[in-house]
């Protein structure tokens, strides 16, 4: 019979894909929140009793292309989950999140791939750890020292956009409906809601407010991991030189007449400009806009576009 392994509550098995470990997502958070805990009070993350310490994380940088194996000669002595978690953003880093399985992990680190499910379930949970471990590289040492409502949103879209540089892969596993309920992404998104304390507004604005504000992040961040990819690959070419190359070619092939206004761009040197500046002014005229609704100078909302078959606004 299977079970969730918090609560002990009976799951149905799927007929398909992987079998469930929780029967919900509080489940699950506590299990992480236990994992958290133990890995603050025993200063390493481990379940098991009889593991070794877990050594400092590599300082050594990723090499460029492939991600070089470890000595053949290595055995699992001193492995550990946080070992076998950074190895595997490593991988993620350098050659993208489809190329890291259990086995690459296990032949970068030199042991046999059973070894990796002492200490890890499986990939679907790996994937959880490495956003835990990311979301929480920074620590939270320092007492946090509120600055206002847009400093701290400023803030926290910039370190988003950042993270997503740092870690492409990133995105593609919390740019999702049903992202990861790890600790430290809670915690990040807690802050992120109590940069509105005491303005006034409900949760629920400030969900949509906060969330407004992430998307600007996450989604210039899917250009700017495309460019990544991109770059991985060989070959590729940045967001400036295809708007400054390519499209005007494509455009004089096709009759600039037929495209007046992209072909107005043309000789704007603008255009040209790379993500980042293009996050700084799309991300300051979000918070602009922010602004003018905290203080009560916002226009009233448009009305929407009736949808298929709905009747319009102005016939009521």
């Amino acid at each position: 019979m299977l079970t969730c392994v918090q609560c002990g509550k009976e799951l149905t098995a799927p007929p398909r894909g992987r079998k469930p470990r929780y029967c919900s997502r509080s489940c699950q958070a506590r299990a992480y929140r236990a994992r958290l805990d133990e890995r603050t009070g025993q200063g390493a993350w481990r379940e098991k009793k009889d593991e070794q310490p877990s050594p400092p994380r590599p300082a050594r940088p990723v090499p460029s292309g492939r991600v070089a194996r470890e000595d053949s000669h290595r055995t699992d002595v001193g492995l550990s989950r946080e070992r076998i978690v950074w190895t595997a953003i490593q991988i993620a880093n350098a050659e993208g999140l489809e190329s890291m399985s259990m086995r690459h992990v296990a032949n970068v680190l030199g042991v046999k791939v059973m070894s990796l499910y002492n200490y890890i379930d499986g990939k679907d949970e790996l994937i959880d750890l490495m956003v835990e471990a990311v979301f929480s590289e920074d620590g939270d040492g320092e007492p946090h020292v509120p600055r206002g409502w847009r400093a701290e949103l400023e803030a926290a879209a910039r370190w988003e956009w950042a993270l997503y540089s740092t870690y492409p892969w990133v995105l593609e596993v919390i740019a999702t409906v049903q992202p990861p309920l790890v600790p430290s992404l809670l915690a990040r998104f807690e802050r992120g809601l109590g940069a509105f304390d005491g303005l006034g507004l409900g949760p629920v604005m400030t969900h949509r407010i906060y969330l407004g504000v992430s998307g600007i992040a996450q989604g210039l961040a899917l250009l700017r991991v495309s460019e990544i990819a991109s770059e991985r690959r060989g070959g590729g070419i940045s967001l400036s030189q295809w708007r400054s190359v390519k499209v005007p070619a494509v455009l004089e092939e096709l009759g600039a007449d037929r495209y007046p206004r992209q072909a107005a761009l043309r000789n704007s040197p603008e255009v040209v400009a790379d993500l980042e500046e293009i996050f700084d002014f799309s991300l300051q005229r979000l918070l602009d806009g922010i602004a003018r609704f905290l203080e009560g100078d916002s226009p009233a909302p448009p009305h929407r576009w009736p949808g298929p078959g709905q009747p319009s606004a102005e016939g009521h």
